[in-house]
């Protein structure tokens, strides 16, 4: 005969089947942010090289400008390539067919990225002042 409370079965834990649902949901989640810190490395990767190709382009479009009018880097036609770092220059300039006396000089900046050519373009006047 047990004399006392009546004693239940208080002892409540998880299962190694609980441990091991709740440690795959956790690895989903852990790859899900791991491929989204990757996207966002190259994403970066990617706006730095176009930001370094438009100052290429806004430095090579300056020194088009300061030069005189009839320079010989502002005849018609194609000129170029230059090689600044990974990236590379060409410009066009072509007399405008609206205006006399203006040019039209468009710097084009190339790269490489992971075999896919990349380019910026920037289009400018220039006067015969």
């Amino acid at each position: 005969m047990k004399y006392g409370p009546k004693l239940k079965n208080t002892e409540a834990g998880f299962t190694l089947v609980e441990i091991m649902i709740a440690v795959c949901i956790f690895s989903v989640g852990l790859l899900a942010i791991a491929s989204m810190q990757m996207s966002g490395t190259q994403g970066t990767a990617r706006a730095r090289c176009n930001t370094e190709a438009t100052v290429w382009a806004s430095d090579r479009v300056e020194k088009l400008i300061s030069l005189p009018y009839d320079h010989a880097d502002l005849t018609n036609g194609a000129h170029g390539p230059v090689t600044e770092d990974r990236y590379t220059i060409n410009w066009t300039v072509a007399d405008n067919l609206l205006m006399n006396n203006i040019k039209t000089i468009t710097v084009s900046v190339t790269w490489d990225d992971n075999s896919m050519d990349r380019t910026v373009s920037f289009t400018y006047y220039k006067a015969d002042i």
